[in-house]
């Protein structure tokens, strides 16, 4: 028996033995750690169904990544679980700069029901439900397998096939690998890789709603995170006394029979409590959509780590770090923590977004930081940044909200303050919820629901006064901007790739612009266009290509390394021309704002801050079917430019992460070669 994960599950077990008769009694638990052990982290991962025992009282099938050492023998299933243990909030894979993390996928999911795609001439064979891993936000290799290798990197050109499900249908428009069984993935960590938070989920175009939906996510962590926080020898002491929680923001729709959704609607709920009735804790009453569909009876869970409306008590005085990914496959959260005693939101620090530590030297404004970060933090002044003795740490970071649009990430330090945001000792009885307050994605857009996520109840020994008002923080954002130790570590793998006579450098002065919106030709896809702009702002003629769907077969863009397979830096235009958000999103890179957020206002003066995904707001004004409205005028976009740093070679992607538009077609190919 695998001791690792039959001790994990009698936790799990005992918790919820105690807690299914109150879903605010159990406490929160961590995920199920897998830790590398010299320089390696070799696992088995089966995609399989399981029962979800915290979603009382349906106790639902969900889909999960079922997680174990590689078994000697090479069995392709893991050691049995308890019954009561919950895979379903996700495993954490915990990694060092410079180890290899690797992992057989093998699929053993069932047929999916009601893929949206799968109709779609060609597509059929979604119904079987391939799969695939992609590491999200870590910057390693997209290799293919080589005669010497015959591993993928993170690499979302393969798919693997339950075989249990039958063949590929012989019309099947396929242009990836193909595995039957299980696939096998070498994933080399550079030893220059920023230390942070990360996370892994399916990425089959067309069913990759259906499988996070259905709770296909997990954590990744790379390094400690005493890494970038309370690197001085004061504050150093201080963090040891703090704990660090891993939080998975999952969401799942389940009907009044105990059917999961894996297609989620955003209307299952109404957006906000009827009034005079009590706040909702970790769900929603489904409702009845009059001519579409009856949802009365259902529940829309959001919850973390699998538990909907948990108990965060703190150990300590000196609050937590947490580590918070949001993990649903469509739905934006905005973060509070609301103190009922004060009438307000509480004050937290922000220390990393997106896996990477924010840089607090670059001393920017509350309204840069704010900008700087795609309006996801609403940043303001922080307490006294004074440590104890007079020694002033560089300038902290804080906010009362988190916009976290699906596959983000922040980092905090929450503490118990008082009215005036100092931190103090806890009061017996203070508390606070965490909760989202709800995100309104435009006018054609969706409305995700304000749901109580958990109850924060502030306690434990120790004495705050001795402490740092807020934690010393030394960012890895400036130096990844000009990524020449990192793309170091990719020389051989760079130079494996190879280069192309077809690969273009921009012209001195040159950027891309990419249009987000809905494709002329199918009004009920999604789609991205294209088109070069010169050193005046001018589209380069010859260069525009119309909003399409994704063809997986074709780059819309490739990029020349420089020479010597030096880093590359490119800005892009990004407009959004629907009336509804998007949420950028590109692999193996990671990206800073260069020009102002259009709501918020200020300015971009630094690349203080590199972020993965950054919401995209909806056009105004009027309906833009197409670009030739937007250049008559017809909408009005707000566009946001961005500074990529390309370093690693090979083919990968640049979609929205909300899922259903990814699927949808959302989505293009880009191609990285190292130099001629």
């Amino acid at each position: 028996m695998n001791l690792e994960r039959l001790a994990g599950g009698i936790v799990i077990a005992a918790t919820l033995a105690c807690a299914f008769g109150s879903a605010s009694a159990a406490p929160l638990m961590e995920p199920q750690v897998f830790a590398s052990t010299n320089g390696v982290l070799d696992i088995l991962m089966v995609a399989r169904p399981e029962h979800v025992p915290t979603l009382t009282p349906f106790n639902p099938t969900g889909w999960v990544y079922d997680i174990c050492r590689r078994p000697a023998d090479g069995s392709l299933s893991c050691p049995a679980v308890l019954p009561q243990a919950n895979l379903y909030g996700g495993t954490h894979l915990q990694l060092q700069k410079g180890d290899h993390l690797k992992i057989r996928l093998v699929n053993d999911l069932p047929p999916v029901t009601d893929s949206e795609h799968a109709p779609e001439p060609g597509h059929a064979y979604l119904a079987l439900n391939p799969t695939n891993v992609h590491t999200h936000g870590l910057l390693v290799s997209p290799q293919f397998p080589t005669v010497d290798n015959p591993t993928y990197g993170d690499n979302v050109y393969v798919m693997t096939l339950n075989p249990a499900n039958g063949p590929l249908p012989g019309d099947s428009m396929i242009h990836s690998d193909v595995r039957v069984g299980y696939t096998d993935y070498d994933i080399a960590i550079p030893k220059d890789h920023p230390s942070g938070l990360f996370w892994f989920h399916p990425h089959v175009h067309g069913v990759a709603l259906n499988q996070v939906a259905s709770g296909m996510a997990g954590v990744i962590t790379i390094g400690d995170i005493r890494d970038y926080v309370c690197k001085d020898a004061t504050c150093a002491g201080y963090l040891d006394r703090l704990s660090v929680r891993h939080i998975l923001l999952k969401d799942s729709q389940i009907l009044k029979d105990g059917t999961l959704q894996d297609q989620l609607d955003p209307g299952f709920c109404n957006p906000a409590p009827a009034g005079g009735k009590p706040d909702w804790r970790g769900s929603c009453p489904g409702v009845n959509i009059p001519g579409e569909a009856n949802y009365g009876g259902g529940r829309w869970f959001f919850t973390m780590n699998g538990q909907p409306y948990p108990t965060v008590k703190m150990g300590t005085a000196f609050g937590e770090i947490w580590r918070i990914t949001n993990a649903s496959a469509s739905a934006g959260y905005n973060l509070q923590l609301w103190n009922p005693k004060q009438g307000r939101n509480m004050l937290f620090q922000v220390l990393a977004i997106d896996g990477i530590a924010v840089d607090p030297a670059m001393q920017m404004s509350a309204s840069q930081i704010t900008a700087a970060s795609g309006a996801k933090i609403k940043a303001e002044p922080c307490p006294s940044s004074v440590a104890p003795g007079g020694k002033t740490t560089t300038q902290p970071i804080c906010a009362r909200s988190v916009l976290m649009m699906p596959s983000s990430r922040v980092e905090l330090w929450v503490v118990d303050r008082d009215a005036n945001d100092n931190v103090i000792n806890p009061v017996p009885g203070d508390q606070a919820v965490f909760r989202t307050a709800g995100v309104q994605t435009g006018p054609a857009g969706d409305s995700w629901p304000a749901i109580d996520l958990g109850l924060v109840q502030f306690g434990g020994s120790g004495n705050t006064a001795k402490g740092p008002q807020t934690l010393a923080v030394k960012g890895e954002a400036t130096s990844l901007a000009n990524p020449l130790r990192l793309a170091a570590n990719f020389n051989i793998a760079n130079a494996k790739v190879g280069a192309s006579a077809n690969c273009k450098p921009l012209a001195p002065g040159h950027q891309r612009r990419i249009f987000f919106n809905t494709p002329t030709t199918e009004p009920d896809a999604f789609g991205l266009g294209y088109e070069e702009l010169d050193d005046k702002g001018n589209p380069v003629p010859g260069t525009f290509q119309d909003v399409k769907p994704f063809d997986p077969a074709t780059p819309t863009i490739c990029v020349p390394l420089g020479k010597g397979n030096v880093p590359v830096h490119e800005n892009w235009q990004l407009i959004n021309l629907a009336g509804e958000d998007h949420n950028f999103h590109i692999h193996q890179t990671k990206f800073a704002l260069t020009s102002p957020d259009p709501i918020q206002g200020g300015t971009v003066p630094s690349k203080g801050i590199l972020i993965d995904n950054v919401p995209l707001p909806h056009a105004d004004g009027g309906t833009c079917n197409s670009v030739a409205d937007w250049r008559a005028g017809v909408c009005k976009a707000h566009p946001i430019t961005v500074d990529i740093p390309f370093a690693i070679a090979g083919d990968f992607v640049y979609h929205c992460h909300i899922l259903e538009h990814e699927d949808g077609g959302m989505m293009a190919r880009i191609r990285v070669r190292a130099s001629p």
